[in-house]
């Protein structure tokens, strides 16, 4: 596949960088979101004033049962206690978020 033809086709892009430069996803992942998603900009521009506590809440009181959350990870890193912390703040069942 030509690699040009690709800038027209966002995910097929970013399948083939993760199988052929894992070590870019993080990078791609970024430029994916913002030129697809709407107020993509707003998703992976966050202000550093705020917590990721704060973050987190904030995109958990955007998302509705058709509008989920998704966690892009890096290794090592392992959101469910955020999740769960979270979901005892508001008074839910910690195992009812995490599907």
């Amino acid at each position: 596949m030509d690699w040009k033809k690709l800038e027209n086709s966002p995910l097929e892009k970013l399948l083939v960088i993760r199988c052929l430069r894992p070590d870019r996803i993080t990078v791609a992942m970024e430029s994916f979101i913002r030129r697809t998603l709407p107020r993509g900009d707003d998703f992976v521009s966050c202000d550093s004033t705020s917590s990721f506590n704060q973050i987190f809440a904030d995109a958990y009181s955007d998302s509705t049962t058709t509008t989920p959350i998704y966690f892009i990870l890096s290794p090592g890193s392992n959101p469910v206690r955020d999740v769960e912390a979270l979901a005892q703040k508001l008074g839910l069942d910690p195992k009812k978020m995490l599907h």
